[in-house]
């Protein structure tokens, strides 16, 4: 047996079964299993691709809900800032047209249209343009359609969306001089000028000022009775007669007498500031008017109230209504809408609203409410403040 050789082999690494097959070695990889594993690779390289491509579209769509939501907070607080802008604009045009509309610019909206005749002829002009640039209201020099006139207009800028406003000042006035004022007397033509005038402008009022009238009537007279026989042909006018006959026979012809070219300066720009207030005051009325005059007794107590309470000052003035009856009904009724409105409604009869303020309770000289005002009393205040014609006396609405 040493010298056959063996079919079996002991030196052998790998050993065979009982039919002749060799168990396969982990590390040995078979022709048909290297496709497979290469598709498993290319599976996983595709599916770490897949979910690499999914995260960057996510973070893509989280950067750009994010970037979205930032644009969107800009335009809100832009938004918001553009409306607060808008809402801050809004009420400086309400608040400046609030201001033209009560009156608080009414200097620099008024502006005079001076003729130019004025200006030229005369003494006048230099004068009358260096007052109206020291108050600082505006003017004009132009060419009106009557000569020698002068007219106002209230111009108020454009505010906001409402546009520019002219509107005219029902209100004329002519300087003449004096030698210009007595020719037009002595030739007859005065008052067919005022006609004209009126036919023109038939709603405005009309104002002539003279400049030194009687200082030149006085000068020619003077003249005249010294050198008589050259001054035959001077005739002294009947201004008083005239001007007098406009006071009376015309409606809304006033005249004005100036002594000087300052005084005649100083009328027309002091006639400019009131007529750009006149139109923002408040209209007068009978209470109002004699509310200025009311006799305040020197012992009542609320005399400071009396003077600056305009509705205090009306229960005042109505005669026969003393100051503590007048108190006693600003105590209840502290302004004259809250005692019209009881006075208008529909639901009372009219001695209920007479005898509305006869229970009120006045203090006496002690200091006591113990005093009603009485029925005399509020049927007098009554029937003055509902008289339906505002002339009648107050004693005859008592009636």
């Amino acid at each position: 047996f040493s010298g056959a050789s063996s079919p079996i082999s002991l030196d052998s690494d790998d050993e065979l079964d009982g039919f002749g097959y060799k168990e396969p070695s982990d590390n040995l990889i078979l022709p048909c299993e290297e496709p497979m594993q290469e598709e498993e690779r290319n599976d996983n390289t595709e599916e770490g691709n897949t979910k690499q491509e999914r995260m960057r579209l996510i973070k893509e769509g989280k950067a750009k809900m994010v970037e979205e939501k930032k644009r969107q907070r800009e335009e809100n607080k832009l938004m918001k800032e553009a409306i607060k802008a808008q809402k801050a604009e809004q009420k400086k045009y309400a608040k400046e047209k609030d201001e033209w509309e009560s009156g608080k610019h009414a200097l620099r909206s008024i502006v005079a249209e001076i003729d130019s005749t004025i200006i030229e002829t005369g003494s006048v002009g230099g004068t009358l343009l260096t007052r109206f640039a020291e108050k600082g209201l505006k003017y004009r020099v132009q060419v009106n359609p009557i000569r020698g006139s002068i007219l106002w207009k209230m111009e108020v800028p454009q505010i906001g969306q409402d546009p520019a406003s002219v509107s005219e000042v029902p209100y004329i006035l002519f300087v003449l001089q004096a030698e210009e004022f007595c020719d037009l007397i002595n030739s007859g033509s005065f008052w067919d000028h005022v006609h004209l005038v009126q036919d023109r402008y038939p709603t405005f009022t009309v104002c002539f000022v003279t400049n030194k009238l009687m200082n030149y009537i006085n000068k020619c007279e003077r003249a005249q009775y010294r050198n008589a026989p050259n001054f035959n042909s001077w005739k002294r006018p009947p201004v008083e007669e005239v001007l007098c006959k406009l006071a009376t026979h015309h409606v809304k012809v006033h005249s004005r007498q100036c002594a000087d070219e300052a005084e005649v300066a100083d009328h027309i720009v002091g006639l400019t500031s009131s007529l750009a207030n006149c139109r923002f005051r408040k209209p007068l009325s009978w209470l109002s008017v004699h509310a200025n005059g009311a006799v305040i007794p020197k012992n009542f107590i609320d005399k400071d109230l009396a003077k600056k309470d305009t509705w205090m000052k009306a229960l005042i003035a109505i005669p026969k209504v003393q100051p503590r009856f007048a108190l006693a009904i600003w105590k209840k009724y502290s302004t004259m809408r809250s005692l019209l409105k009881v006075y208008m409604d529909s639901t009372k009869t009219v001695r209920e609203k007479e005898l509305l303020l006869q229970d009120l309770k006045c203090e006496d000289r002690v200091g006591d409410e113990s005093r009603r005002l009485g029925p005399v009393c509020s049927r007098r205040v009554y029937r003055t403040l509902m008289a339906e014609d505002g002339a009648v006396e107050a004693d005859a609405a008592a009636e």
